[in-house]
């Protein structure tokens, strides 16, 4: 005989000391949610942070952390001056897994998904597709990366939780040609 725990909290605003979840078990923190966690967080279960146009959840883990989460982050529709410039909220994700696992989400013009950054020294985007080295490495934290769906939708982004301070170098171009302007996000 196997006893089956399972865990499901809509966390609206929450602190904790500790924080495990286990196989089996699951954690939903809702758009308008804030889950803070003191000391260690450790998942081996499913924990989901959800968001729309308006209201993002957030999980901010000062201890260590351990295992993945999915955030379910809302990216605005493919149009003129509707592109979404955001950072990955997750460590760990290859770009090629996210763009593949969001396709149909994601706004595409075969051969290119809108999913790009900026490249500051041609002042110039490249948009997954376009062959360059960054489509085939994980997403950089705290970069900025400009994203489009095809009618406004979530885009599941899966890794672990950072819980340590990131850098991302900005560069000025101007004198080479370049722009002075970066884009950074705050992971």
């Amino acid at each position: 005989k196997k006893t089956l725990y399972i865990l499901i909290i809509c966390v609206n605003y929450a602190f904790s000391q500790s924080l495990t979840v286990d196989t089996e078990a699951s954690l939903t923190i809702e758009k308008t949610g804030t889950l803070l966690v003191d000391g260690a967080f450790s998942n081996s279960g499913t924990v989901t942070l959800n968001s729309d146009s308006n209201d993002f959840s957030s999980l901010i883990v000062a201890g260590t952390s351990s295992g993945d989460i999915t955030y379910n982050r809302y990216v605005n529709t493919v149009g003129t001056g509707q592109w979404d410039l955001i950072g990955t909220p997750v460590d760990g994700l290859a770009v090629t897994d996210f763009v593949s696992d969001n396709d149909g989400v994601i706004a595409t013009n075969d051969p290119y998904s809108a999913v790009g950054i900026y490249d500051n020294l041609a002042d110039s985007w490249s948009n997954y597709g376009s062959g360059f080295d960054w489509e085939s490495s994980n997403f950089e934290m705290g970069r900025g990366y400009q994203m489009a769906t095809t009618a406004g939708a979530t885009m599941a982004f899966t890794g672990s939780v950072l819980t340590s301070d990131q850098t991302f170098e900005v560069v000025n171009n101007h004198d080479n040609g370049g722009r002075r302007w970066n884009l950074v996000s705050n992971p």
